[in-house]
């Protein structure tokens, strides 16, 4: 008989929300943001950068692909980690090593330099991206969990706008390198706040059962006004090397996952095209370098409405089937953005349309994600989420430098990827369906269920 997923929590799940949960939240919220502002970083240096070191479209391209690399290493590699020495000591690790490669990007010296540096933060951030989203879900309450995600969704935004931001009044007057100075140093107080806020995962204790890990747990139920526990409860069945593997891929969820998988890699191949390139696109279209940077700020506007979006419909419509008509909308937007004539308004106005729907895509992505997947294995289901997202990501900003290299316009470089754009669309119809039949059939939830129906 085939391996089943088993979906049961060791400990309940929080029904209300603490103060200590809202500051969790806000924790990683602010984590994002720095997240944000990091990923963005090299993408609105880029046009003075380039400059400055008479960079090549083409090597332009493998500079934001290094970045990408490294996220598909910590996405993979670190990041599913934590479900076996802890999320707090991973995501520790990951923003001091964050803090201090940004902080020596703002003085390298090379491409290079540059490079390596790059492809370091990589690690950190495809790290963090897996930690954050499991943290948060659960931290927070079952009600207020998609709305918690898309917050921390927004936090990633806001990061990427408040990035452009000091871009568009730093360029011109103090050089690419303040950028990656301030992102370090954002980064520097995450860290910090951390060391004190930050809490271990409840599911992982139980799971552990180390010396002392009672004790730590009766201290988070304390600060999340939960009863506290005499004992701890059974320790479940340890779980066999390569067991998360499995299971994701058992007869029940195989379909599923490899959907998503896909719909996540091609997803990524356009999203991190756009935002890699969309500065540099834009001031070649006519705009000034501090405008193309700060147009981060107008889609990211447009951005954390697609966030809220998500967040707030997404129960009510069916994550996958809401995540669906996101990449359906996606694809079309691309088109029109091509098309644009270059007139500034009308670029920026569907810069922000197209990033609406490309995030909320994102987030859609991840409420599908953490609920697919069981507490014991959920950093490594999300981890592999963002891995093949990351292997996605890799190709976009290369092929975009390509495209560009070769003598494309934005017309057809935008119909490349438009085209594309269509395969995640295909990809999470399918997956929606077939937890839709799922559901129609079964007695019980299937461990898979994708939320075909707009309620649970």
């Amino acid at each position: 008989m085939a391996a089943t997923v088993d979906r049961e929590r060791v400990l309940d799940a929080p029904t209300g929300m603490s103060v200590y949960q809202f500051l969790v939240v806000a924790l990683c919220c602010l984590i994002n943001i720095a997240d944000g502002f990091d990923v963005v970083s090299l993408a609105v240096s880029a046009p003075v950068l380039s400059k400055d070191w008479q960079l090549d479209p083409a090597i332009l391209g493998s500079m934001f692909s290094a970045s990408a690399v490294g996220l598909v290493v910590g996405a993979f590699v670190i990041g599913p980690m934590a479900d076996k020495v802890g999320r707090r000591p991973i995501m520790l690790g990951a923003l001091a090593t964050l803090a201090a490669m940004l902080l020596l990007s703002g003085i390298a010296q090379n491409i290079q330099q540059l490079f390596v540096l790059r492809t370091i933060t990589g690690v950190g951030l495809g790290t963090l991206v897996v930690c954050l989203n499991t943290t948060v879900a659960e931290y927070a309450s079952d009600k207020a969990r998609n709305m918690a995600l898309a917050i921390l969704h927004i936090g990633f935004t806001f990061g990427m706008m408040l990035g452009s931001g000091i871009a568009a009044l730093a360029l011109e007057t103090s050089g690419w390198r303040v950028v990656f100075l301030a992102a370090g140093a954002l980064n520097l107080v995450t860290f910090l706040l951390s060391l004190f806020l930050l809490g271990e995962s409840r599911e992982f204790l139980v799971r552990r059962q180390a010396p002392g890990d009672l004790d730590r747990l009766n201290k988070l139920h304390r600060r999340m006004r939960l009863p506290e526990l005499s004992a701890m409860p059974p320790k479940p069945a340890a779980k066999l090397r390569g067991a998360a593997i499995r299971s994701m891929l058992a007869p029940e969820l195989r379909s599923q996952t490899i959907l998503i998988w896909v719909a996540s890699a091609t997803y990524a191949i356009v999203g991190y095209f756009l935002m890699n390139w969309k500065p540099t696109i834009l001031a070649n279209a006519g705009l000034t370098p501090s405008l193309a940077a700060a147009s981060g700020i107008i889609t990211g506007a447009f951005g954390t409405l697609g966030h809220l979006a998500m967040g707030f419909w997404g129960r009510r419509v069916g994550e996958g089937r809401l995540t669906t008509i996101f990449f359906a909308a996606a694809a079309v937007t691309l088109v029109i953005f091509g098309l644009q004539p270059p007139n500034p308004i009308g670029l920026l106005a569907m810069a922000g349309l197209t990033t609406f729907f490309v995030v909320g895509a994102y987030t859609g992505l991840f409420l599908v994600a953490v609920v697919m997947y069981p507490p014991a294995m959920q950093n490594s289901g999300v981890g592999f989420v963002v891995g093949f997202g990351r292997v996605g990501a890799i190709a976009g900003p290369m092929i975009g430098g390509f495209l560009l290299s070769a003598g494309l316009g934005r017309e057809d470089t935008y119909f490349v990827f438009s085209a594309i754009a269509v395969i995640p669309v295909v990809a999470m119809y399918y997956a929606y369906r077939i937890a839709a039949r799922a559901t129609h059939v079964a007695t019980d939830t299937p461990a898979g269920e994708l939320n075909a129906e707009p309620a649970r």
